[in-house]
């Protein structure tokens, strides 16, 4: 079955392009060494580079939970014509997943904030966020208090920078292959002003599926909230 996934974002990517609140995280802290470095960056000469709404305007469109039938006869494929509506999805993130890199803003400390139990199966995770943070590709504007940044490598995340304490919350909004070894869990976003919707998918030999999951907010104070949809709130 995850073979099937496999195959799907393989052809994807080279067309290219209720509530309750989770409250688990992990903290990561700069070395002193860098604490100099990070105060002189100064992140305003960053210039924006994109604009709201960002992400796929596409996943706004649809009935949740959706399903796209799978083409038997052609394995790794859905059933066309419906079928091509997943394959723009794919397209419209591999797009702005493969944006130039900018100038990556420092950070003195980072947040990880877990969205959802998908990190339970991923392995090594917490790493390759940090990691992502390198390879910025937006710069968005401000979300309440803080600068806003989306980087790319392997995940897609956003970044949320108070630039006076160059502290950090990092969301993980974006994956191909989010689930580990027993399941593979496909991750998309749609960011429309102070609210951030997370959608999550995942294909099976019969097609694939896909639902929101998520509705993140943030308000004045910089309090992010992450809350879980249930199909009955839709």
């Amino acid at each position: 079955m995850k073979n099937f996934l496999h195959l799907f974002i393989f052809s994807a990517t080279i067309w290219s392009c209720t509530n309750k609140t989770v409250d688990y995280s992990n903290s990561v802290d700069t070395s002193a060494s860098k604490v100099n470095t990070i105060a002189q960056q100064d992140t305003s000469k960053i210039k924006i580079n994109a604009n709201f709404p960002f992400g796929c305007v596409d996943l706004t469109k649809y009935k949740y939970p959706k399903h796209w039938e799978g083409d038997l006869e052609n394995y790794g494929q859905l059933k066309k014509p419906n079928g091509k509506e997943f394959d723009d999805i794919e397209q419209c993130f591999a797009t702005i997943n493969l944006a130039k890199t900018i100038e990556s803003p420092r950070y003195q400390s980072l947040e990880i904030l877990k969205v959802g139990d998908s990190y339970k199966s991923a392995n090594n995770i917490d790493t390759l966020l940090l990691k992502s943070t390198d390879s910025c590709r937006y710069r968005l504007p401000n979300i309440s208090m803080y600068e806003c940044y989306y980087s790319y490598e392997r995940y897609g995340n956003l970044l949320l920078l108070d630039p006076k304490t160059k502290k950090g919350k990092l969301l993980n909004i974006y994956a191909d292959d989010l689930g580990g070894e027993s399941q593979t869990i496909l991750r998309y976003f749609f960011i429309d002003k102070n609210e951030i919707k997370i959608y999550e998918g995942y294909c099976y030999d019969d097609g694939c599926n896909l639902d929101e999951k998520f509705k993140i907010n943030i308000n004045q104070n910089g309090e992010v909230s992450i809350n879980s949809i249930s199909n009955d709130t839709k």
